[in-house]
C-alpha cells in the first residue's frame, strides 16, 4: 500500500522530535545543526503537510500540542525501525566489500588472475588493510557475461571483440592471437606470414561456442 502525500519525511519526524526534547526552536536546531529560522520553517512544513498543529510558539519556547506529543511517540517508533534498518544496511554494505563473487573467462583464470590477486593482497597488505575474499570462478565469457548481467558475480573478465550490451566495461589490457603449427606443418617452414584466407579454409583446433578467444578470431576472420 502506498503512503499518502501527507506522509512526512524521516527527517521531519526528527526535527519534531528535537523540538518535543529541547522545548525550544532554537535549542533544537542547535541540536541538528540547524538554524532557529530554519527547525521553524521545517515545522510550519510539516504542519501545513499533515494537516495537524504540532506545536504552540511562544516566546518562552514551544510545546507540543496534544496531537504533536501522540504524533511524536509516533515518529519515536518510527525512527528507532529506521535506525535498525540503516545499522543493518551498513552492516551488508560492509560484508559485500569483505566478499567479491568474480567471474573470469578460462584464460584470464588460468594466465592472469592469479598474479592479479597476488598484487591485490600485497597492496592491502602495504596499505594496513583487509583485501577482500575473492571467490573466482571459471567460464567462458559468454558465461561470464551472463552471470554479472544475472548478478551471479560483482565482477567479470572476459575476451571479446566488443563491449557487452547493458554492462559497464573497460579495456584493461590487450592480448596477440598467433597461429601455432607442429614442426613439420607446411606453415612452420615459411619464411612469410599466413594470410587470413588460409587461415579460414583450414581446419584448426580453437575453443568452443562462447569463448571469447574464438569470438575475436571469427570476427577478425569475417573483418579480413
Amino acid at each position: 500500500m502506498a503512503l499518502s502525500s501527507r506522509m512526512p519525511e524521516l527527517s521531519a519526524f526528527e526535527v519534531l522530535l528535537a523540538v518535543a526534547k529541547t522545548g525550544s526552536l532554537g535549542a533544537a536546531g542547535r541540536e541538528l545543526g540547524l538554524t532557529q529560522q530554519a527547525v521553524s520553517a521545517r515545522l510550519t512544513s510539516i504542519e501545513a503537510q499533515t494537516g495537524v498543529q504540532l506545536a504552540i510558539r511562544t516566546v518562552r519556547g514551544s510545546r507540543l500540542t496534544p496531537a504533536g506529543v501522540v504524533v511524536a511517540q509516533w515518529a519515536d517508533r518510527l525512527l528507532d525501525v529506521a535506525h535498525q534498518v540503516d545499522v543493518g544496511l551498513a552492516s551488508l554494505r560492509s560484508e559485500s566489500r569483505k566478499r567479491l563473487k568474480v567471474l573470469a573467462s578460462l584464460t584470464i583464470a588460468e594466465q592472469l588472475m592469479p598474479r592479479w590477486l597476488v598484487s591485490m593482497q600485497a597492496t592491502a597488505a602495504r596499505a594496513g588493510r583487509e583485501a577482500p575474499e575473492v571467490i573466482l570462478t571459471a567460464a567462458n565469457s559468454e558465461q561470464v557475461i551472463a552471470g554479472v548481467r544475472d548478478g551471479a558475480a560483482d565482477l567479470g573478465f572476459i575476451e571479446s571483440p566488443g563491449a557487452p550490451a547493458g554492462l559497464r566495461s573497460r579495456v584493461i589490457g590487450c592480448d596477440e592471437l598467433v597461429v601455432i603449427a607442429r614442426p613439420d606443418h607446411k606453415w612452420s617452414r615459411r619464411a612469410t606470414g599466413v594470410s587470413s584466407a588460409e587461415l579460414a579454409q583450414t581446419p584448426l583446433v580453437t575453443r568452443e561456442p562462447g569463448s571469447g578467444t574464438r569470438d575475436f578470431l571469427e570476427s577478425a576472420l569475417r573483418t579480413a
